[in-house]
């Protein structure tokens, strides 16, 4: 695992999260390949807005995906900690801070605990940043996504430019939220987190959850 820190560890009181998926949802795919360096890194359209406007709500943001090209030998540690420096760096210049990052480097075959669909991403930022994952969603575009996020008992929310609804939905789709474009996500996040959680958290600020401003 490779754990990216933007601020520091939160040891207030628990509270939720937004845990944030990046090939798919944050920049756009390469299909068939990898991001290898910042110059292939292409933010999805309209999703630098969405993030701003998740980043009022006032809670951590954290990157969590997986990234077995490390694990291939394919992509240098050193590259991948550099294009999430840069992808922080840019969406600062947006007023949007991330609090951090967690990477799975490992292939498939190595069955480690971290590889979503397996929890265990979000269940080592939950012990980092205090984060009550009952009351958190994890805003993805496939099914380990979906699996990673109720796996630590977290709310899913699919997000992708391609999604569509259909009498033949795969189960792991069934009763998830969705946003098919960038300007919907917001509204779908808010509603996903709930009116209490907001609420709670309205009067806290960035700062309360270790991020700088």
């Amino acid at each position: 695992m490779l754990r990216i820190l933007f601020a520091e560890m939160n040891r207030s009181a628990k509270g939720p999260a937004i845990f944030i998926d990046r090939d798919g949802v944050i920049n756009c795919r390469r299909p068939g390949d990898y991001v290898w360096e910042w110059s292939q890194f292409v933010f999805l359209p309209g999703i630098r807005t969405a993030l701003k406007q998740l980043a009022s709500l006032g809670l951590p943001m954290i990157v969590i995906s997986n990234q077995a090209a490390v694990g291939k030998g394919l992509l240098d540690p050193a590259r991948l900690k550099e294009i999430t420096d840069k992808m922080q760096q840019a969406l600062l210049e947006d007023g949007t801070p991330l609090a951090a990052a967690y990477y799975c480097t490992h292939r498939s075959d190595e069955n480690c605990l971290c590889r979503k669909p397996k929890p265990g991403l979000l269940l080592e930022a939950a012990s980092d940043f205090n984060i009550d994952l009952s009351r958190s969603i994890f805003i993805g575009d496939s099914e380990t996504d979906v699996k990673a996020a109720q796996a630590a008992g977290s709310r899913p929310l699919l997000f992708g430019l391609g999604l569509q609804v259909s009498s033949d939905i795969a189960d792991w789709k069934v009763k998830v939220p969705f946003a098919t474009t960038a300007q919907a996500l917001f509204l779908v996040a808010a509603s996903c987190l709930g009116e209490k959680t907001l609420m709670g958290t309205r009067d806290r600020s960035s700062a309360s959850f270790g991020q700088d401003k």
